[in-house]
């Protein structure tokens, strides 16, 4: 899942660069590379989106570890 994410962000990374420098240098398929941009930046957030909630469910299993180990000492 973390590769998934990672391939995701960097793959994001890559459309939205590349939609900058079409804006940047006036390609004339400005139009194409703006959309690619906007969907490497829906890429961008869906991964980091997707690392925040894996972090935070690891951080509240390790909690309810914690938690249940306490109770039986």
């Amino acid at each position: 899942m973390k590769r998934i994410a990672f391939a995701f962000a960097l793959l994001g990374t890559v459309l939205a660069v590349l939609a900058q420098y079409a804006i940047i240098n006036d390609w004339t398929l400005f139009r194409l590379f703006h959309t690619l941009g906007f969907i490497g930046y829906i890429l961008i957030i869906s991964a980091a989106a997707s690392l925040s909630l894996l972090f935070i469910h690891q951080l509240s299993r390790d909690e309810k570890m914690r938690i249940r180990n306490k109770s039986f000492e």
